[in-house]
């Protein structure tokens, strides 16, 4: 049920999508980088409709470059060719990051920005898990001959699945404006329904294997826990954002998209912004089961179904008599910590650095979000929005991303050359959205409409 087999290869619907993390025409998107992007953009209202992405990465399974083509393999759903594994002696990770987007919409009224989001998110992750146990899971004990009779180990080790429904309500504040700096804080509350949640922790586990089924634990102390169905779990998680504006106009009397304002936003020169995201957790209480393991020597006999949340779980209530069984578990979600850079050169183009840095409780069940570094520049106008992003995952594998909107479309992608074959292929990611947006506020009439005297004056009146 709970397969552990992102080691192989999953196609899903993700994720951060960094190609338009800092566009002034997709709050519905940007806030969730930071609750402060539902202030001054270019859209008074953005609705958006659905949306999906993909992302899926590890270190450890992957095809050869000129074997693998992303339209033919993944978009026709032509045969995969072989797999080959990574030998490295380095201990391996993956990540597999959902994200389904129904409908949501963004809006400003005055110093006040509101939003509200529904989605659909799963994670997979894998973390420090050493070459030993990566080739038992994704090879099978057939293929662990090589390792019968040596006393092997391994400590921090972490397997997560977690899927949920979530809904988001967001409220932002531009708390202060004078002269031409601006700053605002803002709050995003999420409800969490949990329909899936399943983690294996190792925190010490010293072992050896006598033929493919017989092993021998000689020390074995973590936790699995497992729990399915809508509605097993519930939970709350929260972001938390702060920006720092310098603006082109006088920002004293801040009446965006208002007659006094031309019916316009306020155009910075350069924005910084810092934001916590995700930070959460979820309960889940329905049909789930949780051990805990502190156990000195035992012997066990390991089946196909071992390789499963469930299976393991069950192989550690028949093998472990003295774990512990309780009826609830608590996940984690992915928190970060995400700081952005935006800089005008006030003639639609636009650079950007982003700092998103994942961070988890090494003592608790859930995913991890990766760290990224990445470095964009890009265009945009009302209906063309261009940019390119080069980042580093987990700060040290490259990638290089785009994303295009024309009109109420946007596509993308953040590992742009796994699509081109220049290189192994050990993941891929595409992203995509339809919205409607409105650039003005309803009814409102421009006061000058041969020029644009909005703040013209830097004199501030008391």
């Amino acid at each position: 049920m709970f397969a552990l087999f992102l080691l192989s290869f999953v196609v899903v619907i993700a994720q951060d999508e960094f190609g338009i993390a800092h566009s002034n025409y997709a709050p519905t998107k940007t806030f969730l980088h930071n609750p402060t992007n539902t202030l001054d953009n270019k859209t008074w209202l953005d609705i958006h409709l659905i949306g999906a992405g993909t992302f899926v990465h590890n270190d450890y399974l992957y095809m050869k470059g000129t074997q693998f083509s992303f339209a033919e393999n993944i978009i026709l759903q032509q045969q995969w060719p072989d797999y080959f594994y990574n030998t490295s002696l380095d201990k391996k990770s993956g990540l597999q990051d959902s994200d389904v987007q129904f409908v949501s919409a963004a809006i400003q009224y005055k110093n006040h920005g509101f939003a509200f989001s529904s989605r659909l998110r799963t994670y997979f992750d894998f973390r420090r898990v050493t070459p030993e146990i990566a080739t038992l899971i994704a090879q099978g004990p057939s293929n662990f001959s090589s390792y019968f009779d040596e006393v092997l180990s391994a400590n921090k080790m972490f397997m997560n699945q977690t899927a949920y429904a979530e809904y988001g309500f967001s409220y932002s504040n531009m708390f202060y404006h004078f002269a031409r700096k601006s700053m605002g804080v803002g709050i995003t509350a999420k409800y969490l329904v949990g329909i899936t949640g399943a983690g294996i922790k190792v925190d010490e586990l010293e072992y050896t294997f006598e033929n493919p089924v017989d092993a021998d634990f000689f020390n074995y102390k973590g936790s699995v826990a497992y729990g399915s169905g809508y509605g097993s779990g519930s939970g709350f998680a929260v972001d938390l954002g702060f920006v720092y504006k310098k603006t082109l106009h006088n920002v004293t009397h801040y009446e965006p998209f208002s007659e006094s304002a031309a019916c316009e936003t306020y155009d910075y020169k350069y924005k910084l912004a810092a934001a916590i995201i995700d930070f959460g957790y979820m309960n889940f209480t329905k049909d789930a089961v949780r051990y805990d393991i502190e156990s000195n020597l035992s012997s066990a006999t390991l089946t196909g179904k071992t390789f499963t949340f469930d299976g393991f779980g069950e192989f550690v209530n028949t093998n472990f008599p003295s774990a512990t069984v309780a009826n609830s578990f608590r996940m984690l979600t992915p928190g970060a910590l995400n700081l952005q850079a935006d800089y005008n050169y006030e003639n639609n183009y636009f650079i950007s650095g982003q700092v998103m840095h994942g961070f988890f409780r090494r003592n608790a069940l859930g995913v991890k979000r990766p760290d990224v570094v990445a470095l964009s520049g890009r265009y945009q106008s009302k209906w063309f929005e261009g940019s390119l992003v080069a980042s580093l995952y987990n700060y040290e594998d490259f990638r290089l991303g785009t994303a295009l909107r024309f009109g109420y479309l946007t596509i993308g992608t953040d590992k742009l050359l796994s699509m081109a074959g220049v290189w192994d292929f050990y993941g891929t990611d595409v992203y995509l959205n339809l919205r409607y947006f409105f650039t003005k506020r309803p009814g409102c009439k421009r006061k000058d409409k041969k020029g644009d005297k909005r703040n013209a004056t830097d004199c501030i009146k008391n």
